[in-house]
């Protein structure tokens, strides 16, 4: 069982990377930031049940991205990315590339996303990817490319 202070460090040393995780799958800063304290508080209540084969980030990665989809799927009827454009609203020129991007990032399945995300955002490898995602390397490459290939087609129809 982990220990509360071993958990507060866990906080710490983790909490940035677990919003930045959850914030690329919700869209917006309020949804991640509520994400993330939840995220916490149901590893905190679960803390019993980490083994420690896995890193403490790897574990707390997965809860994250299994509660950051599930959110996404429960609000659905909200627009992916609809706080920062409102943000950036007043600004006519960044506010259009923001909201293509959103629109972009819609045509991609969650798995897609998540692979695109890890690959891009936290620099991870393929085998780092699947191990991540609970598939294989090779599907992870598939996954990465398929994701390239539909952005690439969105964006040229774009144009």
């Amino acid at each position: 069982m982990v220990k509360k202070k071993e958990f507060e460090t866990w906080i710490k040393d983790y909490h940035d990377r677990i919003y930045t995780v959850i914030f690329h799958i919700v869209g917006n800063e309020d949804d991640a930031l509520d994400c993330t304290q939840e995220v916490f508080l149901k590893a905190y209540r679960k803390r019993g049940t980490f083994r420690g084969e896995a890193s403490p980030y790897g574990w707390l990665h997965s809860i994250a991205n299994n509660h950051a989809l599930n959110f996404v799927s429960r609000n659905r009827m909200r627009r992916w990315d609809e706080f920062r454009e409102y943000e950036h609203g007043a600004e006519e020129e960044s506010a259009e590339p923001k909201s293509l991007q959103s629109e972009w990032l819609e045509h991609l399945s969650p798995m897609e996303r998540r692979v695109l995300e890890a690959r891009i955002y936290e620099k991870l490898s393929f085998r780092e990817t699947a191990e991540r995602l609970k598939t294989t390397e090779n599907s992870a490459k598939v996954l990465y490319h398929k994701a390239v290939k539909k952005l690439q087609q969105v964006v040229k129809n774009e144009m």
